[in-house]
């Protein structure tokens, strides 16, 4: 998937105020999260309506409707600046470096060597000049400029480069040298920004209000109105239109994937009145599927029927359970080709792989746009959402885990024992939370009688959960007792770790050799990596005075990601790994009626 915009900064727009936003760096799919009256279609109006389609230096101005002014105590003008990611910048700054050393060697315009020899690396410059990793341009007038260029001509900026290697940068891009290495370091940096170019496609807006459209109407917009008809077209297209079928037959594929049948079939009758499903030998129309179905397929048919366009979305996850959301979200990603933005209220899209979510809040003054980028911002996030029991229970099935680490390792284990099983389509994991750990630890009978009681909400549920035995012969504590026997009822899993923790069935000199990587200056040696040993601790390499030998706080989150992102091999013949896994893999089968 492209990324056609990475980053937007706008002020005085809608609900907007004095404070600039910074909203950056953009990715392929983009979210915008937050409550009701938040501001969070702002952006994707601003995307719409307020970026010209050509050239940004064609533009000499924006202008804005009244009804789009923001209202508040402090007014201004309407200001919208546009972001380049930081690699690109200095990407596109070699290259105007090196294309003006080769012209100058060309004319003959140099005194000595080559002056293509030993030109300085700009890619040194790339963390001093960009801001949320992104690179600000103000590109209201005919040459596009930096919008902080006067403040990074800093001490970092003058110290990157000697004075000389300074002047031959700014003799590459033409134009007079300057004396003073700042004055040099302020020529560089608007020659560059001057030669800025910013290019994208359409864009297109799919509304929150949805309707497939019957009959003869025109496909001129998002809203269902005319789409029947346009599938029409593309099921059947003429000989020399036979490409627009594959259109026709991803959408299909798609229909298969949501009603998870593999015969699944769409079709237009010739009354193109609505449009029907072969299914299961019985031929149903669409809506007798229900909304979310309806609903889901409608949104995947608009984005497959335009490519390499910037799609704003409305709010898709009305009507739909969270895992059909997830589903679309997998196949947007997977089979088309466009740049996504879009506005929700749903906490289901936070773990996208490789997606960008902005939290949207606003204060009662003004909204807020912010990269939610850390696990406390995204759970505030879903705080605010009410991310609760519903979660629970719409999830196919659940796996609580002890913390992020586990996560880490069941995830992977499963992805290897069977690569069909997604988390967050399939299965969901879960976090018994600190305070229900601690209850647990003590024995809180109320505590662990709580948990049990999640049953109630789904009935495919698995536990997991260390046992901290520190011998073949040690005895489960009885919360962890309890928790077994009671969560091991009705088909229910409590995976009680046969070794001492989750740990134990890693490869020993696997995780002592990630520790090593990620606490190179306290690791000395490792630890027993028996069953039942301390598996992440390892010895110092420096005991210190007052200190005990054996280091007991390493990075278990870290060496769980090296670890997992290193390799797909799993051994699964450690202890009882495999039965296990398998036991979890089945539960999940089961629950999503998979074959």
């Amino acid at each position: 998937m492209p990324t056609y915009l990475d980053g937007l900064s706008v002020q005085f727009y809608r609900g907007i105020g004095a404070k600039t936003q910074y909203i950056a760096p953009f990715s392929e799919m983009n979210f915008f999260v937050g409550a009701n009256n938040a501001g969070k279609s702002i952006i994707l109006n601003l995307i719409k309506d307020r970026l010209p389609h050509q050239d940004m230096r064609k533009h000499k101005a924006f202008t804005t409707e009244s009804t789009e002014t923001y209202r508040g105590q402090e007014e201004g003008s309407f200001d919208v600046n546009l972001g380049l990611h930081v690699d690109t910048f200095v990407q596109h700054a070699a290259d105007l470096i090196k294309s003006g050393a080769d012209r100058e060697y060309s004319n003959g315009y140099f005194i000595g060597g080559d002056p293509r020899d030993n030109l300085p690396d700009i890619k040194k410059i790339a963390p001093l000049v960009g801001f949320l990793n992104v690179v600000w341009c103000d590109i209201s007038s005919s040459n596009p400029r930096g919008i902080f260029q006067n403040e990074q001509v800093s001490s970092e900026l003058i110290q990157c480069f000697g004075h000389q290697e300074w002047k031959e940068i700014c003799r590459c891009l033409g134009g007079v040298v300057p004396r003073e290495t700042k004055d040099i370091i302020k020529a560089v940096l608007t020659r560059l920004y001057s030669q800025l170019k910013f290019h994208y496609p359409e864009r297109m807006l799919i509304p929150a209000k949805r309707q497939l459209g019957a009959g003869s109407e025109d496909f001129d917009d998002l809203s269902g109105k005319g789409l029947i008809k346009h599938l029409s077209e593309i099921q059947n297209p003429d000989f020399n239109e036979r490409e627009r079928k594959n259109t026709f037959d991803k959408i299909n594929e798609f229909v298969r994937v949501v009603t998870g049948k593999p015969d699944a079939l769409l079709e237009v009758p010739n009354h193109r009145k609505h449009l029907l499903v072969h299914m299961d030998n019985k031929v149903l129309p669409l809506w007798s599927l229900g909304t979310g179905i309806h609903e889901v397929i409608l949104i995947a048919a608009f984005c497959t029927i335009h490519q390499q366009k910037i799609m704003c979305l409305e709010e898709p996850e009305i009507h739909l359970h969270p895992v059909l959301q997830r589903k679309l979200i997998r196949y947007l990603q997977d089979h088309t080709e466009n740049q996504y933005f879009i506005a929700t209220h749903s906490a289901a899209f936070i773990d996208t792989p490789g997606a960008s979510v902005f939290h949207v809040h606003n204060d009662g003054v003004q909204t807020y746009v912010k990269p939610a980028i850390t696990q406390g911002d995204q759970r505030k996030i879903c705080d605010e959402l009410g991310y609760r029991a519903s979660d629970i229970l719409q999830a196919n099935a659940v796996i609580w885990v002890e913390g992020p680490s586990d996560r880490i390792y069941i995830k992977h284990w499963l992805k290897a024992f069977n690569d069909r099983l997604v988390e967050g389509v399939h299965y969901t994991i879960m976090f018994f939370g600190g305070g229900l750990i601690s209850h647990l630890s003590v024995d809180d009978d109320t505590a662990i009688s709580d948990f049990i009681k999640l049953r109630d909400l789904n009935r495919n549920i698995a536990v997991v959960i260390d046992s901290d035995k520190n011998g073949s012969r040690a005895r489960l504590k009885p919360a962890v007792q309890r928790l077994k026997q009671e969560m091991s009822k009705d088909g229910g899993i409590a995976w009680i770790t046969k070794g001492r923790e989750i740990e134990n069935y890693l490869p020993h000199d696997q995780l002592q050799n990630a520790l090593k990587k990620l606490h190179p200056k306290v690791y000395g040696a490792p630890s027993n990596g028996g069953a039942y040993d301390h598996a992440f601790y390892f010895e110092r390499k420096v005991k210190k005075s007052g200190e005990d030998n054996v280091y007991k706080v390493g990075d278990k989150v870290g060496a769980a990601t090296i670890i997992c992102s290193s390799t797909d091999v799993v051994d699964f013949d450690v202890l009882d790994l495999k039965k296990r896994i398998s036991e979890l893999a089945q539960m999940i089968i089961l629950a999503n009626n998979m074959d």
